[in-house]
């Protein structure tokens, strides 16, 4: 029994070891490639629509509550404190806007119905800002979706949903590796699609399927998706 878990262990962090060296090894790839100069198609037929997005930054010092339930939905959830009104505790949390932000699920829809909710880094304990959402069902709000990163940009769709970008963050080597990875909302939740960029740079076409699987299996892998 002994040598089969330690079987097990040597196979999962050579796994480990696989996909985090496939990874550096293609974002080398997408960063050192040279650029190429692209010709104009006069074949292919060009998208001129505008894309509407929004990118977000977050502040807590700036943040608000100016829907007046958030409050109620932060007690709904036992996420915070409802009896501390000191701000300052991180460990116990007031259910305050220095500790929480509040986004719209769904699109001309009160965040009572549903919402994303941005916890900031330190709150009970958790060394990052984590992202998770709720969806109200059969009149209980339930969480549909966990992120241990922070949203950067919503964009529009043709449904109520906008997909969503998030930033996450990993340590490997004593090397920062950072990557914004695009979800959009299908099967009552938010679902992987790709990775748009890994440490601000844009990976190139030819390589976003691969680079993205690998992404993918990292943040599985390191339960950055709950």
């Amino acid at each position: 029994m002994k040598s089969t878990e330690e079987n097990n262990k040597k196979i999962r962090l050579r796994r480990g070891i696989i996909l985090l060296l496939s990874l550096i090894l293609v974002a080398l790839v997408v960063i050192l490639t040279p650029k190429e100069k692209s010709s104009p198609d006069t074949n292919q037929p060009k998208d001129t629509a505008p894309k509407e997005h929004k990118e977000i930054s977050t502040d807590y010092s700036l943040n608000r509550f100016t829907e007046g339930t958030e409050r109620g939905l932060l007690q709904e959830i036992g996420i915070c404190d409802t009896m501390n009104v000191v701000e300052n505790n991180l460990d116990v949390p007031a259910c305050s806007p220095r500790f929480f932000r509040f986004f719209t699920l769904k699109n001309n829809t009160p965040l009572k119905s549903g919402f994303m909710l941005l916890i900031r880094s330190g709150v009970n304990a958790f060394p990052t800002r984590r992202l998770v959402v709720f969806e109200r069902q059969n009149k209980k709000l339930i969480k549909v979706n966990g992120f241990i990163g922070y949203i950067i940009e919503r964009r529009k769709t043709n449904s109520a949903y906008d997909d969503i970008v998030i930033r996450f963050f990993e340590r490997y080597d004593r090397q920062k590796y950072f990557y914004h990875c695009l979800f959009t909302w299908k099967n009552n939740k938010y679902q992987y699609v790709n990775c748009e960029e890994i440490n601000d740079q844009k990976i190139k076409v030819q390589l976003q399927d691969s680079v993205s699987n690998v992404v993918k299996q990292i943040l599985i892998d390191k339960q950055y998706l709950f």
